[in-house]
């Protein structure tokens, strides 16, 4: 099955072996000429498995048992990711919440409750969004936008747009709702753990310098938040202050 999609303002021609993709990516559907081409093949489903597989251990959880047609969505990501390197646009783990033409990626390992707080500030923020719910494209260029994706986590929280990224907020739990900006160079090693990451050298280095240029851009918060409305009205509070 051959289609194309847009994101992050890149046409992408995919050839996938299973319709679940096209499925996912029904929103993201264009008739412009294509700008890359990602093709699936039977090896790339079965690295998946085996990533799997290896996830599954690292983490001493019980392997779950994914249809191929679900395996393919994460090769075709996979492949995007790299590719959209060449556009000065990389892959971040976090969810994405806007008002009105500014954006904020909070971003926190799994578990840590990022879209139980975007979820507050969609019921006490008057004019709030969600852009992505788990993996937004970045892209740097005279300004930094975050882009919702298909790829948007078990909700399916997206919406196909591209906002200015306001800033990163580094998301853990406290008993005490507080927010503080973060330097540069203490946020990184989040910065990095949270990116996709190729295992290729060039590419790699391809993500670490748009990260460099990002943080020289935008400001990074720390959020200590215990999941109540008030988490997001502070959050909210000093980012938007920010943004005068």
């Amino acid at each position: 099955m051959v289609f194309t999609i847009r994101l992050a303002g890149v046409n992408i021609s995919v050839n996938s072996i299973y319709g679940d993709v096209y499925r996912l990516c029904r929103d993201y559907i264009t008739d412009s000429k294509p700008d890359i081409s990602i093709s699936i093949s039977a090896e790339d489903i079965a690295y998946e498995k085996e990533m799997n597989k290896r996830e599954a251990a690292a983490e001493g959880i019980p392997v779950t048992d994914y249809r191929e047609g679900y395996l393919e969505m994460l090769a075709v990501y996979r492949k995007i990711a790299v590719q959209m390197l060449s556009f000065d646009t990389f892959l971040m783990h976090g969810a994405v919440v806007a008002v009105q033409n500014k954006a904020w990626l909070f971003t926190a390992p799994s578990g840590t409750g990022k879209t139980t707080h975007i979820r507050l500030w969609l019921d006490n923020i008057e004019g709030s969004y969600v852009v992505n719910g788990d993996k937004p494209l970045i892209h740097v260029g005279e300004k930094v936008t975050v882009y919702g994706t298909p790829w948007a986590g078990k909700e399916g929280m997206q919406k196909n747009v591209g906002v200015e990224l306001a800033g990163i907020v580094f998301l853990e739990r406290g008993t005490i709702n507080h927010i503080d900006r973060e330097s540069f160079s203490k946020g990184l090693p989040t910065l990095v753990q949270q990116s996709y990451r190729s295992n290729n050298k060039t590419d790699l280095e391809k993500t670490l310098n748009l990260l460099g240029r990002l943080g020289s851009r935008i400001p990074l918060y720390r959020l200590s938040c215990n999941m109540d409305k008030e988490a997001a009205l502070t959050a909210y509070e000093m980012l938007s202050h920010d943004c005068l």
